[in-house]
């Protein structure tokens, strides 16, 4: 399926989240977030001992400084220099934009705890605002015909719309008996993940029974668990299933509604995509520096 340049950049970010340099530089900007990372640090500034060699707070900042600062001091500009340009443009981002790259996030990253899926959306959603405005920015100058518009979104309509989709664990045993057995104990509170790890005979054990994100039209899983879990609700666990490859359970972590736009709700980012594969242009926000006035301490060197 191809994607539009939105949820391109924004998968490559889900890759790139866990670089601790982006973390500790880009992540963490401003006190409150400083301190929630720091937490922990005593009052002398250590962070860890070595056979009584001490490494200290300003030694990491110092580290850090020295091999990232340049790069996170631009990424801080560069952020900075588009919301103020998007503000004096004018720009804005519909939340029906946001939904759908959220929702693609999610499919696209590995299963996460309700807090870790908390802090994410969070993030996910200040860098889909960001690149929306920076590729809209980028754009700015150039023009396109409607009649080439329509015809774009009519070979990629696809591209901008989502599908509906479920997440979800299973355990698969051989026998109707071992999943009586296995419901018995999901009745009595014992752990869904738990009792995969313990019984399945799907290699999904190996992640506590977790398989991801499916549509309707995924050829990936049997057809009944997509019908069985439009009727059950979000945290719930299934009755028994008789399919091709034993007697599943399945269990419904989480379902994501279809996101469907028409020409017109679609009609800015149809005609900034079509704009940016016309262009000789990459995703740099520092070709914007010269709109605004923009002095570091690099530059002066």
């Amino acid at each position: 399926m191809r994607l539009s340049r939105i949820s391109l950049w924004l998968l490559i970010i889900i890759l790139l989240i866990t670089n601790i340099a982006t973390l500790l530089w880009s992540n963490v900007a401003g006190e409150d977030k400083y301190e929630e990372v720091f937490k922990e640090v005593d009052a002398k500034g250590i962070l860890a001992t070595i056979e009584g060699t001490e490494i200290k707070e300003k030694q990491l900042m110092q580290y850090m400084a020295e091999r990232y600062g340049k790069e996170a001091l631009e990424d801080l500009i560069n952020k900075e220099v588009v919301y103020q340009l998007a503000k004096r443009n004018n720009l804005v981002v519909s939340d029906k934009i946001i939904d759908r790259e959220l929702a693609r996030m999610l499919v696209a990253s590995p299963k996460l705890t309700d807090e870790e899926k908390e802090k994410q959306i969070k993030l996910w959603k200040e860098d889909i605002i960001y690149r929306y405005y920076l590729q809209q920015l980028l754009v700015s100058d150039a023009e396109v015909e409607s009649t080439d518009l329509e015809s774009y979104y009519d070979t990629y309509k696809n591209q901008y719309n989502f599908e509906e989709m479920i997440q979800l664990s299973h355990i698969v045993v051989t026998t109707e008996a071992e999943a009586e057995e296995v419901m018995t104990k999901l009745d009595n509170g014992e752990r869904f993940s738990d009792l995969a790890e313990l019984y399945s005979i799907d290699e999904s054990k190996n992640r506590d029974g977790y398989i991801g994100f499916y549509s309707q039209t995924s050829s990936f899983i049997p057809g009944e668990y997509f019908d069985l879990a439009m009727d059950m609700e979000v945290g719930s666990y299934s009755e028994p299933i008789l399919t091709s490859q034993g007697y599943a359970i399945i269990y419904m972590h989480e379902h994501l509604d279809a996101i469907d736009f028409t020409l017109e709700e679609a009609y800015e980012e149809v005609a900034m995509d079509l704009k940016l594969e016309q262009l000789p242009i990459s995703l740099d926000a520092t070709s914007l520096w010269d709109e605004l006035e923009v002095e570091t301490i690099f530059s002066k060197e």
